[in-house]
């Protein structure tokens, strides 16, 4: 099977900024924001300071992954050229996508180089409470004055557009605002990042199942990113979600390197890859197929 992680990580260097302030790679996976507060990003054995697309490459190779999707925030610190090279070096492993933030002086010219001059398709936007925008730009809105002309020029130049929310309850869950998106521009390609985060223990999936079904758009994706796929409630919400939208609207990713610290990539696949829940061509979709039409992927390797 064609299998494409579509939502993965490197970086040269951990250079993030957040709600926190700065972090600084301070060496074996760490990092150490402005608070003073530590914090792991890494495995050790998976990099020092940054997490490399050779490294990657590796992991994927024993784990029986086609290709990657790579994604990026605020968090890790934005690596928009050292992801370009990466994909220009290996086009058949490698999509990237672009990520900036639209509260910049010259955000039009940053938009403009990501997409004319890297040659991004894909844009992704980190406005987590926790780790992203929301958590420095606590005014932001998704469907607010500083996103709408990116947005309106990824719908006219067929860009796909990728969003984390952040966990429900935050500020950053803009449910509403999304849907304004999705009405204001019909042909823009959404992603929606883990799938609104559901859990296998507050009780609340069935709150966000009835989230999704006022979502549902043709032009609306969900990515199935979850750090808890081993419990059955969540696969069973990941199964509901499929009912209401489609595998054909449903993305497999793992947010590694940081899933590393716990799972390989053959522990994460074992959770999804329930043929009790979902059929052969289902998991055909989910694993890969909505992968390369959404983010525009390199068609796949000759086998």
């Amino acid at each position: 099977m064609d299998i494409v992680d579509a939502h993965a990580h490197v970086y040269e260097r951990l250079t993030g900024f957040g709600p926190r302030g700065e972090a600084r790679a301070i060496g074996a996976g760490m990092v150490e924001w402005a608070t003073g507060e530590r914090e792991r990003f890494l495995r050790e054995e998976d990099g020092d300071t940054g997490f490399s697309p050779e490294r990657l490459l590796r992991l994927m190779d024993e784990g029986g992954i086609s290709h990657a999707v790579l994604l990026q925030g605020s968090n890790y610190g934005f690596q928009n050229s050292y992801i370009a090279e990466a994909v220009k070096k290996y086009p058949t492993r490698f999509t990237g996508a672009g990520s900036f933030d639209p509260f910049c002086a010259a955000a039009s010219a940053i938009f403009s180089h990501l997409t004319e001059a890297l040659g991004f398709r894909t844009l992704k936007f980190e406005i987590s409470a926790r780790y992203g925008l929301c958590g420095y730009h606590p005014s932001l809105r998704i469907d607010g004055e500083a996103f709408e002309p990116y947005l309106a020029k990824a719908e006219e130049r067929g860009i796909t557009v990728t969003v984390d929310t952040g966990a429900m309850g935050t500020d950053s869950f803009q449910i509403d605002g999304l849907c304004h998106v999705l009405d204001r521009h019909p042909h823009l390609t959404l992603v929606v990042a883990h799938t609104l985060f559901p859990s296998a223990t507050d009780g609340k999936n069935e709150e966000r199942l009835a989230l999704v079904k006022k979502m549902v758009r043709k032009n609306l994706y969900f990515d199935v990113t979850l750090k808890n796929l081993n419990a059955p409630i969540v696969r069973d919400y990941i199964r509901a979600v499929m009912d209401l939208v489609g595998a054909d609207h449903m993305l497999w990713g793992t947010d590694c390197p940081g899933t590393f610290m716990r799972k390989s990539y053959s522990q994460i696949l074992s959770e999804i890859c329930d043929t009790e829940r979902f059929s052969k061509e289902e998991l055909a979709a989910l694993l890969g197929g909505t992968a390369r039409r959404v983010y525009h992927c390199y068609p796949p390797c000759a086998q």
